[in-house]
Parts: C-alpha cells; sequence; structure tokens
C-alpha cells in the first residue's frame, strides 16, 4: 500500500463515527415504519427543593400525558446530581397514588412486568450509569397525565467562600457507551415514535442556611427571591427555560473572619451518623513551595463548540499562573496523546509563550482515549523540592470510569489532580471522584463569563494549600468515608461522614501546615440534628464500594454487601431498583401496549450534531458497516490503479 497514512486516517474517521453513532441511544425519540414523528408523551418537570444547612431534599415530578388512542408505556433518562440517594418513587393517576418500595433489581424488574403485562399501573427507577437515571412508567390510559414523583437527598457543596447546589438537566452522550436500557424493555416489547422535544422545567428552592447571607445567585438562570427571615425562596423567573442549561444555585455568607465548624448527626438503628465540615479561612499565608505543573486539556470531538473555547481559556489562565521556579508541561488528548515538550520544563517566559501559542492554535476531534495523558502526567516521580498538581480539564465524558479511576489510584503516588469540568452536561460525578482519589479538588467552568472568577479560585488553591496529610481520630470505631483525606485547600473545606455506636468523645483533627503539626478537637456533643446524614452515610458506603468493584476478586461480596446497605436506608443503587405498582388493572389484555420513550435535551454548546446521529440497533449499525466497506473498497480501488510512487516520495 503506497498511501498509508490516507488509508489510516479513513478507517480511524469510519471507526470515530461507529462508536459516535452508537453513543446517543437514549437521547432520542425512535419512529416506526408504521408511525410519524409525533411525541405520543409531553413531558413536563417540576423540581422543588428544601435546604437545610448542609443537606438538601428535592422531590422531582414528571408529568407524562398520552396523547394517543392507545395504552402506552414511557421511558425517560434523565440525569441527577452527584452524590445523591434516592429514596421515593410515587405514581398519581388521577386521585390515585400509589407509593413505591425499594426492590433488589432483579425483583422490582419482576414486579414491573408483572404488573405491566396484567395492565396495571406501575413505575420503575433504576441507576443506568454515573449520574444518570432511568423512570419507566407502564399502562398509561388514552388521553390521560400520569405523575412519576422522585424523591432524593444530595449534600450542599462548598467552596471558596461560597455554598452551591446544582440540578443537572442535560445528558450528553459518552464515548464508547450506549444508554441501551432506556430502548431496551425488561423483556423486550414495542418501540413507540416521536421526535427530540424539549420539556418544560419548573424549579423553586426553599432555602435554610443556618446562617446570615450577603448574596443568592443562579449561575445560568434568571430567578426570584424573597428573603423570610434567615431563609429564603428562590424560584425561576420563566417556567419555560432553556432546559439545556444545568441549574445551579450559589450562596454566599456573611463575612466573619473566624473558622467556621459543621457538624450534624443523625440516629438511625443502632448507630449515629456523622456529617463533618471544617472550613479553612478564605485567605492563608503558604510556605512558597515551587509547583511542577502538568496541564491537560481534552481535545476529543464532545469538546467542539463552546467547551474548547473554554478549555483553551482555562489553560491560557493557568499558564499566566506560573512563577519563574515552576516547571511545566502541557499535554492535550482525543484519540491519541501529545505533549507540548518531551518532559516539564522551566518556566521561562518563552517557554511560556510557546506554551500559549501551541494551546491556542488546538481543535477538537476524534475519539476519547483518557488513560494515555494521565498516565504520561504522573509515570515519574515527583521531583525533590516541587508539589506536582496535574490541572487535568475536560467533559469527562468518557464509559471507561472504572479503569480511569483504578489507573490514577494505582499512579497517583505524591501528586495531587485537580479536575476542572467544562461545558454543561458533564460527568461531574467521575471528575469529582477523580479529583478525590487525586487529593485535589474539582472546579466546573459551564459559560466563559465564569472562567477569570473559577479559575483564579482554583490558582489561589494551588498556591495554597492550608493543611496537608490529614487524619481523623474518632473515639471508639468509626466507620468513615472518605476512608483517605484530601489535601485542605482556602475555600475548600473538609466534609466527612461517618457511622458510630453513640455521641461521647472527641474528635481530633490531625495535619500539617506550614512545616508546622495542627489540630483541631470537636466534641461529639456538639454535633447538631439533622434528617438525611444517615442516607448520606449509606450513599458514600455504596459508592466506595461500587470503586472497589474492578479491584477486587470477589465482585459478589461487593453486591451483597451493596445490596444490603441500599435495602436497609432505603436507597437506589446498581442493585437496587424503587418499583411502584398499582393492585388495579387499567388496561384489558385485549389492548395492546405501545412504547415511547422521552429523554432530557442536549446540552447548551455542545456541538455534536446529535439529530445525525442513528440509534445502536442492529439495522442502523450494519448500515454503517456496509457504507465504511463500500467506501474503503472505492479508497483502495482508486489508489490501486495509480501509478507507482518514487521511494523519496513516500512518507
Amino acid at each position: 500500500m503506497k498511501h498509508p497514512r490516507i488509508i489510516s486516517a479513513i478507517l480511524l474517521a469510519v471507526l470515530s463515527g461507529l462508536n459516535w453513532a452508537a453513543t446517543p441511544a437514549g437521547l432520542w425519540l425512535e419512529a416506526t415504519a408504521d408511525s410519524a414523528e409525533e411525541p405520543a408523551l409531553l413531558l413536563a418537570t417540576d423540581v422543588s427543593i428544601t435546604v437545610t444547612g448542609l443537606l438538601a431534599e428535592t422531590t422531582l415530578t414528571q408529568h407524562f400525558v398520552n396523547q394517543t388512542d392507545q395504552f402506552v408505556e414511557g421511558r425517560y433518562l434523565f440525569p441527577l446530581p452527584d452524590n445523591t440517594s434516592v429514596e421515593q418513587l410515587d405514581i398519581v393517576i388521577g386521585e390515585r397514588r400509589i407509593e413505591g418500595e425499594i426492590q433488589e433489581r432483579g425483583e422490582a424488574r419482576q414486579s414491573y412486568r408483572q404488573a405491566r403485562d396484567s395492565g396495571r399501573a406501575a413505575g420503575l427507577v433504576e441507576h443506568e450509569v454515573g449520574n444518570l437515571f432511568v423512570t419507566r412508567v407502564a399502562n398509561i390510559p388514552p388521553g390521560e397525565r400520569v405523575e412519576i414523583r422522585i424523591g432524593y437527598r444530595q449534600r450542599v457543596d462548598h467552596a471558596h467562600g461560597r455554598f452551591s447546589l446544582r440540578f443537572p438537566t442535560t445528558v450528553v452522550p459518552r464515548f464508547g457507551h450506549s444508554l441501551s436500557s432506556v430502548h431496551a424493555m425488561p423483556d423486550g416489547g414495542a418501540r413507540g415514535a416521536g421526535r427530540f422535544q424539549s420539556s418544560p422545567l419548573a424549579l423553586s428552592v426553599d432555602l435554610a442556611p443556618g446562617m446570615p447571607l450577603a448574596s443568592v445567585e443562579a449561575s445560568h438562570h434568571e430567578i426570584w427571591t424573597e428573603q423570610r427571615g434567615e431563609a429564603w425562596r428562590i424560584e425561576l423567573r420563566d417556567e419555560l427555560v432553556d432546559s439545556r442549561r444545568d441549574f445551579e444555585l450559589e450562596w454566599t455568607p456573611q463575612a466573619t473572619g473566624a473558622v467556621e465548624i459543621g457538624a450534624f448527626a443523625e440516629q438511625r438503628g443502632n448507630h449515629e451518623h456523622l456529617l463533618l465540615m471544617l472550613t479553612p479561612p478564605n485567605s492563608f499565608e503558604a510556605v512558597d513551595t515551587p509547583r511542577e505543573a502538568i496541564l491537560i486539556i481534552d481535545t476529543s470531538g464532545s469538546m467542539r463548540g463552546h467547551p474548547m473555547r473554554q478549555a483553551r481559556e482555562s489553560l491560557l489562565f493557568a499558564l499566566a499562573s506560573l512563577g519563574p521556579e515552576d516547571r511545566f508541561n502541557v499535554i492535550e488528548f482525543n484519540h491519541r496523546t501529545r505533549a507540548l515538550f518531551e518532559d516539564p520544563v522551566d518556566a521561562t517566559p518563552d517557554n511560556v509563550l510557546e506554551a500559549k501559542q501551541w494551546v491556542s492554535r488546538l481543535t477538537a476531534g476524534g475519539g476519547t482515549v483518557m488513560g494515555p495523558s494521565l498516565a504520561m502526567s504522573m509515570r515519574d516521580p515527583v521531583p525533590t523540592g516541587f508539589l506536582r498538581q496535574i490541572v487535568f480539564v475536560t467533559d469527562g465524558l468518557i464509559a471507561n470510569e472504572a479503569e480511569v479511576l483504578d489507573q490514577v489510584r494505582s499512579d497517583i503516588g505524591e501528586s495531587r489532580l485537580f479536575s476542572v469540568g467544562i461545558g454543561h452536561g458533564v460527568n461531574s460525578e467521575f471528575l469529582r471522584r477523580l479529583s478525590g482519589i487525586g487529593r485535589g479538588s474539582h472546579t466546573l467552568i459551564g459559560e466563559l463569563d465564569q472562567i477569570s472568577r473559577r479559575m483564579s479560585e482554583l490558582i489561589m488553591q494551588l498556591e495554597s494549600p492550608v493543611l496537608h496529610d490529614i487524619e481523623l481520630d474518632w473515639p471508639g470505631s468509626a466507620e468513615m468515608y472518605p476512608r483517605r483525606q484530601r489535601d485542605l485547600y482556602v475555600g475548600e473545606p473538609l466534609m466527612v461522614t461517618a457511622r458510630l455506636e453513640d455521641l461521647h468523645g472527641d474528635l481530633v483533627v490531625r495535619g500539617v501546615s506550614v512545616g508546622r503539626p495542627w489540630r483541631e478537637i470537636v466534641p461529639l456533643e456538639a454535633f447538631r440534628p439533622a434528617a438525611g446524614v444517615a442516607s448520606h452515610w449509606a450513599s458514600q458506603r455504596i459508592d466506595a464500594l461500587e470503586g472497589e468493584r474492578d479491584r477486587v476478586v470477589d465482585t459478589e461480596a461487593i453486591d451483597r454487601e451493596v445490596l444490603a446497605t441500599a435495602l436497609d436506608y432505603g436507597l437506589v443503587s446498581s442493585r437496587t431498583s424503587l418499583v411502584a405498582v398499582d393492585r388495579t388493572p387499567l388496561r384489558s389484555r385485549a389492548d395492546a401496549l405501545s412504547a415511547h420513550d422521552v429523554s432530557a435535551g442536549p446540552a447548551r454548546g455542545r456541538d455534536m450534531q446529535l439529530r445525525a446521529m442513528p440509534a445502536t440497533d442492529a439495522g442502523s449499525f450494519n448500515a454503517l458497516v456496509r457504507a465504511a466497506v463500500a467506501l474503503l473498497l472505492v479508497v483502495l480501488l482508486f489508489f490501486g490503479r495509480q501509478p507507482h510512487a518514487r521511494d523519496e516520495e513516500q512518507p
């Protein structure tokens, strides 16, 4: 073959196209041969959030309207926030309310299948992947409206002196992963039709922060606020908002200049469950330690459009922060990995200028193979006298999350890893876990106008570690998560959850600050009662167990522990689901049941041409393969008829 690079490029493009075509399978309503592209179900979403201190309780209500003359089944893929504990499912049909219960996943599917096939109304909530969940509702009568209410709890985030709460509204396909379960009935079944439809979103927050606030604002939406003493009521100004923007609420307490300690407890069964937050000061004089900064940027196809511009600007901001005593390198990755320098170099003005020019020319395209770039950043030991900080800029849209997490867990050593999530629809759960393993922090940047502030805050963290080598000494035996504590940075509190037998004695927090030993004593009697702490501990335990799945031989033991914890605390997990079944049939066996898919919208600003991507079924996949083979045959025939090129012209 005289043109191997051309042929390789065509092969790579074909294979990349096949992979991307496979990814968005749960994002669209599919048409059958005898159905028009009209939505059979309308979907509206109401979100009601109540925040008390560090925990938030949310009720997500999904409204399905059957516009057909048939009994139908609806399937809806939707995201939930990170660190979510799903624990409630109700179905409301007219005046009838059906309460759900947690069951083992297979048992829940069987209950749902039997109810569906016997004509009874039923609902099922299952965890799909990452922070994505699937709701199914069966036997919606013709012309009827059904409400699906899902209740969950989450932890409030705190960073850089601000508290924040995020409600994701967007779904983005992940490289190498097909959301096939959205299209697959538990035992097969007919598919309905429709086209993509944007769903109206109404959202309200009742905020009781437990402290006076200086400000309350939303990052991506216009909101209406009303202060009621120290509590606040927040609503979206427009109920028919653009659901391609994730909702993010931030509130800032009035400055006190003192270290704040948040300590909450909830008793459940024979145990006390604790949630601790230790907030560092907003300014700190740290020892000026030289840094080795490894800046990694994702240039894969999912970053095309606004995300790529945001990623470039973020890296340019990080490069501008380097001092003359620092070392650095820049790495880009898509399906390949490429470094600017063979090894880290001194941050001289000429080297930094070369890096800025290199970053400015980067464009997005290709697949997403994340592991080699991280391996390159951690391959050598940290140089003596330097603090290695890996800044990882990406949207995190991959399918092999466990593999990458295990790689970082094995190779991180003394390095620190900081993830920067770019754009809307980010795989933030994965990035948060990645930075947790790397003992760093996680930053989200949804819009260009957020880059300056959030990257400035990240740079301040990189330059000002407050506390490292942290240890927590509990009185008696405690089961604590996370088991290994990350470093404490300016504006980034330490948050830990634990389960104890009782609330007696003192918790001692130890660490090293500015080269000297540091300690803080927290009496357990000072922990204040708060609902949801027990559920939060259980969700953290399940998350830790799932993180061990790829590193142990006995995965059945992991399954048993996850199942037992989820059943004890009433949570949806990889081994449990929420199922609700009506006892009275709505559909006779003579009536047919058709199935329809409804999806959350694509993320704003992502230039991914999702409408052109077929779903992952055998017909569409085989058609792509046939087209790819035909294209390759034409190319091979063309080059085969060309005269031989001279040796000096060969690449």
